[in-house]
Order: structure tokens, then C-alpha cells, then sequence
């Protein structure tokens, strides 16, 4: 039986990606916190990757959230999640992003909310949400598990406890590449305990072979604007990139990165042509 949630461009180009980002959301109020979030099913299908503004938040739990046995669904209440937390985070998200609207939480245990369905993903009796917050597993709930500005939460669907968790993917690539010229990007592996190696031997959307000892591998992207990911059979699909060919001027405006705001009045000044702002209620 799962437990609930107990375990959620290289160089100058890459740096200019992370300039449209955090900085800009800096200025968020203080009780929204703004960190990047991923969902992914067991097929390596990406279900969300944006950054997300987080803060306290109300979710309906639902009587068919009972992925944790016979008697473990929700009571259909309304319950509030305080601070900035990765449940919380997840529930905002779809405001921004429909495909991780339809949650699944259940209130029947005491010692906090549990997770069966994440948009169209559901937990199977067997497996389990597995969280992790900067590259290493969260061992406390989802609604205790706290979010900080600039961190990284991801959110993988186990669906065998048997199994071991795979390794997380993690890809570098620039922000602007020439059309058909090559580049190069880097794909590193995180452990469960959030230790990093290179990611020999894993595709990368677009690249001409498999990433090699070093977790590298030459990419060519001939239109406007390509997303990339690394993905392998025993991994955890990466974050997407996406690359412009074009000077950053002239790239499509929102191309970079979605940012998703919450239903409270958010401060969102971003002001870069490449963010796409989902800002709820906020301006």
C-alpha cells in the first residue's frame, strides 16, 4: 500500500535563459514563492514543467482518491494548506496548466493529505507519487514539504514499490543556437539521495547519438524553436529546453518558459518577451 507522498545550456546562452527566469520573479508578494515544477507519468510522458508561484491554497479532496486501500478516499471536504508547500504548489499549478488540474487527495490519515491523481495520472494500489524537492526524495508529506523561491520539484508516478526509482534527469542546453549549426548539451543523473553523475547513453531530442561518457551529446536544430529532452529506459525524463534560432530579440514572445501564478493577488513583473505569464488573479 502507498504511502502518502512520503518519498515530489551550457555557458553564457544557458545563464541568459536563467536571467528571464527568477529574477524577475523576485518580486512576487512575500506569501507566493515562485519555483520551477514537473510532473511526470510512468511512460515518461511530461505532464507540467513551468515555474509555478506557490502559497496557501484550499483543495477538495475526493471519496475516489483510495489508491491506499479499501476506506482510504477522501472525505470530500475542502482543507486548507498552509505556506508555501509542494501540495500547494501542485494545486496552483492548474490555473496555469489544464493537463495537472484534476487532483486526487484524500484526507483519511491523521498525519496528513495523501495523493492518488495527478491529471490524468493515478496511483495504482502498487505504486505511489514519488516527490523530490532539488534532485533528492522529500520524506515528509506533500502538504508539510516546503517550497522555497528557485527550488526544483518534481513529481514521478512509481507504480511498483518493488521497483527501484529510477534516476532523474537533468538537461543543460543553450537558450539560442545558429539553425543547423550543432551544439553541445549535457544531461546529468540524480539519485534518489539527490547525487549527481553524468548520464552516459540517453537520447536527446534532435541529438545525432546517445550521450556519452561525459553526459554529453551534439543536438542541430533547424526550425524556429525546438523543445529538447533527454529520456532513457531505467529514467526519469528530463526538463524540457527550449531553443530559439533566431536572436533572443527576435525569438517568439513566451517561448522560453510558462510561469503560473496562484488564485490570490500576485505581484508578477517579468518583462521579458520569452515568458508566457499565467497570472490567476494576480497582475
Amino acid at each position: 500500500m502507498p504511502t502518502p507522498t512520503f518519498r515530489a545550456a551550457a555557458g553564457p546562452l544557458f545563464a541568459c535563459l536563467l536571467a528571464l527566469t527568477f529574477p524577475a520573479l523576485a518580486e512576487a508578494k512575500p506569501r507566493s514563492t515562485a519555483a520551477d515544477l514537473r510532473v511526470v507519468d510512468p511512460e515518461g510522458r511530461t505532464l507540467a514543467d513551468l515555474t509555478q508561484l506557490t502559497g496557501p491554497a484550499r483543495i477538495g479532496t475526493d471519496p475516489r482518491a483510495d489508491c491506499f486501500g479499501p476506506g482510504t478516499g477522501g472525505s470530500g471536504d475542502e482543507v486548507a494548506v498552509d505556506g508555501t508547500s509542494a501540495l500547494g504548489q501542485l494545486a496552483n499549478a492548474g490555473g496555469a496548466d489544464r493537463r495537472v488540474r484534476r487532483l486526487g487527495i484524500t484526507d483519511a490519515f491523521d498525519f496528513g493529505l495523501g495523493i492518488c491523481r495527478i491529471g490524468p495520472a493515478v496511483a495504482p494500489s502498487t505504486g505511489y507519487w514519488y516527490l523530490k524537492v532539488n534532485h533528492a526524495a522529500s520524506f515528509t508529506g506533500a502538504d508539510q514539504t516546503t517550497v522555497r523561491r528557485g527550488d526544483e520539484i518534481l513529481w514521478y508516478l512509481v507504480e511498483d514499490f518493488n521497483d527501484p526509482v529510477p534516476d532523474e534527469l537533468d538537461l543543460r542546453a543553450p537558450a539560442v543556437a545558429e539553425a543547423g549549426e550543432p551544439f553541445t548539451v549535457e544531461v546529468t543523473a540524480y539519485d534518489d539521495d539527490g547525487d549527481a553523475s553524468p548520464a552516459a547513453g540517453v537520447e536527446v531530442t534532435g541529438a545525432d547519438a546517445p550521450t556519452d561518457a561525459s553526459g554529453r551529446a551534439t543536438v542541430t536544430v533547424g526550425a524556429r524553436t525546438r523543445t529538447l529532452r533527454a529520456s532513457g529506459a531505467a529514467a526519469i525524463t528530463s526538463n524540457g529546453v527550449t531553443v530559439c534560432t533566431e536572436a533572443l530579440r527576435d525569438c517568439p514572445p513566451g517561448y522560453a518558459r510558462t510561469i503560473g501564478g496562484t488564485p490570490r493577488a500576485d505581484r508578477i513583473v517579468a518583462g521579458r518577451a520569452a515568458e508566457k505569464i499565467e497570472a490567476g488573479a494576480g497582475r
